[in-house]
């Protein structure tokens, strides 16, 4: 992968590093020194021109782009690596997460960062998130891993908020060059990655023997670029989509179809993919050499949920979600442990 050199990562005229700045512009309140006026909104653009905008963004998905597609579509880790889930257009949690984690940069903190998808739909800010992760990408490409979710998809995009907000913010010609770009950033993403070779971190869950998968090596075979997951390729489809089973939730016929089909059914409740047993983890982690699956995908009210006797983590990283009350946390992989991390996003 082509990495950017340390001159160019503090360099304050480069396309990410202006972004940041901006962005960090666009999350603050401005107030008239004189008369204690607000002259700009915290979380507003105030003036700014979208034009020079739009162009800085095209500029980092071009480069992102072409480093997500030579990744390897299972990205190998190390801890210490933290872990964070959903952010659906939260800007305001991920910059609470940044000022915690990462407040001096990336490349000046000795972890890891790992986002396992859903960065747009449903919040106001999924351009603002998506800016400032592919800038950190650009500059920290070892340090900041995107893998992609269910919502880093065109149909489900034009059903949710992600290309509308596009055309309000940029117009509707610029608008729909900046989705399609960042679309095709999302079609280079790889979809899974392994923490110290024992920890499984995806979006959704585990593949069922539907999509002829066997070992982990194989969703190296993904094809990039993937522009019609559920098409091109069965595996990344549900490792997107697929759920872990609530057994409450289930008739006699859907448990009594679990049992026979290896520990998984149909996700009726999203009516796409597949849910899992606990039968089925077990299997999954036995047969790959795995301790545990951390993956997201689920709004979860403290933030995260330990399910599955202890071996599946799910991880929700934006707080108030859809105007509920939910919290938001993130995950520590560190010394072969995994450490559950509420934070105040107030």
């Amino acid at each position: 992968m082509e990495r950017v050199s340390s001159v160019d990562s503090f360099d304050l005229k480069s396309h990410p590093n202006e972004m940041l700045n901006g962005l960090r512009y666009f999350e603050r309140a401005i107030k008239d020194p004189s008369s204690d006026v607000v002259k700009k909104k915290a979380f507003d653009w105030g003036s700014v021109e979208m034009v020079s905008l739009a162009k800085c963004l095209l500029s980092l998905c071009r480069d992102a782009e072409k480093l997500f597609s030579e990744e390897k579509r299972l990205v190998k880790l190390s801890a210490p690596t933290y872990i964070l889930g959903d952010l659906h257009g939260n800007f305001h949690d991920l910059v609470c997460f940044e000022k915690a984690f990462w407040r001096m940069g990336p490349l000046l903190t000795p972890c890891s960062f790992l986002f396992l998808g859903d960065y747009v739909d449903r919040g106001d800010n999924g351009i603002e998130v998506i800016a400032y992760l592919l800038a950190q990408k650009i500059l920290a490409p070892d340090k900041f891993t995107l893998i992609r979710g269910n919502h880093e998809l065109r149909t489900v995009q034009e059903m949710f908020t992600f290309k509308s907000e596009c055309e309000t913010k940029f117009g509707k010609t610029v608008g729909k060059q900046i989705w399609h770009a960042v679309n095709s950033c999302f079609d280079a993403m790889p979809v899974a990655a392994l923490v110290d070779d024992k920890i499984f971190c995806v979006h959704g869950g585990i593949p069922s023997p539907d999509t002829g998968f066997q070992v982990l090596s194989d969703i190296n075979t993904i094809p990039v670029p993937l522009k019609d997951a559920e098409h091109e390729s069965p595996l990344a489809w549900e490792l997107m989509w697929n759920d872990p089973v609530k057994l409450e939730l289930l008739n006699e016929e859907q448990k009594e179809s679990l049992k026979k089909s290896e520990g998984f059914i149909f996700n009726s409740r999203r009516g796409t993919g597949h849910m899992f047993s606990c039968k089925a983890l077990e299997d999954f982690l036995q047969e790959n050499n795995l301790s545990h699956v951390v993956r997201a995908h689920e709004v979860q009210q403290a933030g995260f949920q330990v399910l599955q006797k202890g071996k599946l983590l799910t991880v929700f990283s934006s707080s108030h979600y859809c105007g509920g009350s939910n919290e938001a946390a993130c995950i520590l992989a560190d010394r072969q442990k995994l450490r559950t991390i509420r934070l105040d996003t107030s």
